[in-house]
């Protein structure tokens, strides 16, 4: 299996300057030639070709002399990021193909001619190799390395490795997950995760940097530095983010052989205007997508349930169906059976028996070796109660 290590680069003055130029190569590589896709595509319909474009490098290094300094795998690279780029948009997974902008988080690959030794990563036609923080040894056969620099003015090294990963120990436990935004999630075991406020902290702080930076002459020495914090303060929060999420996810895969979720449409979903902040702070899509690879990489499942699957109306004892629940209703009295629902809790089972329902449909796992029946009607025995 393919797995990134991701460290810390801390190139000097010249090797910034290095690194800074070869980034602006590819990038100018990439724009050029999807200015060039677009102006066939207008005048000529002629439709992307990743070979036909391929074979441009050697006549825009001969217009551009300063392609000369750019390594030449790593010009061959920017045009198979573009490549990859038309794909997705062709299968519908991605929008047309945007320019690449200096602001933004900029990279360059590098897949041959290059070494790491030690805590020093020695590449292409530069003479000294640059330092990177090591805190972690690399396992399996290196196969390329990027070098990325991020809108704060970092610069991190992506090593790109072939290596086997085992799988967890096996466990019985399975657990259903509803996200909202009272709370983060809540488990089928009834354990609600609270809801870090990341942006919300920091958007006192945010608003007066923009401020001042509206104020600013563009481009000016002040306008660069104030852009630079506020590039700073939002990879913070960033960073505090992914910190949660993959540190909640790796928890819940690590206790439960499987994990039942609802696959939400985030897309739609932040339409609305109230809850759109909220919804994009809380990293729904992200954190779905952590628990999808995690459980690809240490063997366990994941379920998804469709979307318009009616968990929250749903009664979980005796299934009648609340056509009445508005979204403000956290508690409601199921009108056949009498009894009290906790909206979030009353979900999670909900999604517990579907997702049982699927791993024995689709998957083909007895679910008597997971979990006693009775158990996914009961809040305090479902899931995972370690957690």
């Amino acid at each position: 299996m393919f797995y990134v290590y991701r460290f810390r680069l801390y190139p000097n003055k010249e090797q910034v300057k290095f690194l800074n130029r070869q980034i602006g190569h590819c990038r100018f590589v990439y724009n050029k030639l999807l200015e060039m896709a677009k102006e066939a595509y207008e005048k000529e319909r002629r439709k992307w070709n990743y070979y036909e474009y391929k074979k441009l490098l050697p006549k825009l290094k001969k217009e551009f002399s300063f392609l000369k300094e750019a390594n030449s795998q790593s010009l061959q690279e920017a045009v198979k990021w573009l490549d990859k780029a038309f794909k997705n948009f062709f299968k519908g997974l991605a929008k047309f193909p945007k320019f690449k902008s200096k602001k933004r988080t900029n990279s360059v690959s590098i897949p041959q001619h290059f070494c790491i030794e030690g805590n020093r990563a020695k590449i292409p036609k530069l003479k000294k190799p640059i330092r990177f923080i090591k805190h972690r040894e690399i396992d399996g056969k290196i196969k390329s390395i990027t070098i990325t620099k991020t809108p704060s003015g970092k610069f991190y090294l992506n090593v790109l490795v072939d290596r086997e990963i085992e799988p967890l120990p096996k466990t019985k436990k399975v657990v259903a997950i509803d996200v909202g935004l009272t709370t983060f999630c809540t488990l089928s075991s009834g354990k609600k995760i609270e809801k870090p406020k990341h942006l919300i902290e920091s958007e006192r702080k945010l608003k007066k940097l923009q401020r001042q930076l509206s104020r600013k002459k563009v481009d000016s020495q002040r306008f660069l530095k104030l852009r630079k914090r506020i590039a700073k303060l939002h990879e913070k929060i960033r960073n505090q983010r992914d910190d949660f999420l993959h540190k909640l996810s790796k928890r819940i895969i690590g206790d439960n052989q499987a994990v039942i979720v609802e696959d939400l449409n985030v897309k739609g979903m932040v339409k609305n205007l109230r809850l759109a902040k909220y919804i994009t702070d809380a990293s729904w899509r992200k954190f779905l997508w952590f628990l999808e690879y995690k459980a690809k990489l240490y063997g366990r499942e994941l379920i998804k349930v469709d979307t318009f699957f009616p968990s929250s109306k749903l009664c979980s004892r005796c299934g009648y169906k609340n056509k009445e629940l508005k979204l403000s209703d956290r508690e409601w009295i199921c009108p056949k059976c009498g009894t009290k629902h906790d909206r979030d809790v009353n979900a999670t089972l909900n999604l517990l028996k579907e997702g049982f329902t699927r791993l024995k449909r689709v998957v083909g796992v007895d679910c008597s070796e997971l979990m006693p029946v009775e158990g996914a009607v009961a809040p305090c025995e479902a899931g995972s109660p370690s957690f």
